[in-house]
């Protein structure tokens, strides 16, 4: 792990704790949620079959250190590992390249757009039949308009701006007078509302 860009967190934060309370009572669903690992090796010996891995050099975890870290610790409180499986990446780096490459492995690995809570509720019915609705109602009458414009709902972060880029300009141009960035609505923007409108 010296290559890794943190030492373990603890079992203080969500993601650690959420990973142990994984291997304590569903373990068989490790693989399908945490991301694996990504390292990297100077080099990768293949059993005779050709179908396992016999030996590997200088293996180095760039990024997967807490999931490594949090599996470690689960065995040594004497949790069983036997239904746990975790993907891994692996980069062979020649050695002269190394001190090049697999800084910026790491740097990679470790960077992700930020997912915000909201989004992982984007797919939930609520929201997708609000953004239904937003399609196909009108929304009120603007004093001295010649044609009504509608709510946009988005349901997913970024939809408004990636349905719009796929127009050619004369349809965004139609887009903007149909859907005004104006009466553009984020999930964020709609628990506000919920929250302000009893006026409490």
């Amino acid at each position: 792990l010296e290559q890794n860009v943190r030492s373990f967190l603890q079992l203080k934060g969500k993601v650690n704790q959420g990973m142990a309370r994984t291997i304590r009572e569903t373990p068989e669903m490790f693989f399908a949620y945490n991301n694996g690992i990504t390292a990297t090796a100077e080099g990768v010996t293949l059993t005779d079959d050709g179908m396992g891995i016999a030996r590997i050099r200088n293996l180095q975890i760039v990024n997967g250190g807490q999931t490594t870290a949090s599996l470690h610790l689960q065995k040594s409180k004497g949790e069983s590992l036997d239904n746990v499986f975790v993907q891994m990446k692996l980069s062979i780096v020649k050695p002269e390249r190394a001190e090049e490459v697999v800084p910026k492995i790491s740097e990679y690995a470790n960077t992700q757009n930020k997912v915000n809570a909201a989004d992982f509720f984007a797919n939930h019915p609520f929201h997708i039949e609000l953004e239904k609705l937003s399609r196909r109602m009108l929304a009120p009458p603007v004093e001295g308009a010649f044609t009504q414009t509608r709510w946009f709902y988005e349901r997913s972060r970024g939809q408004y701006q990636n349905e719009r880029s796929r127009m050619s300009a004369a349809g965004q141009k139609k887009f903007d007078a149909e859907w005004p960035k104006t009466q553009l609505i984020t999930k964020t923007d709609l628990a506000k509302f919920l929250n302000l409108w009893p006026g409490e």
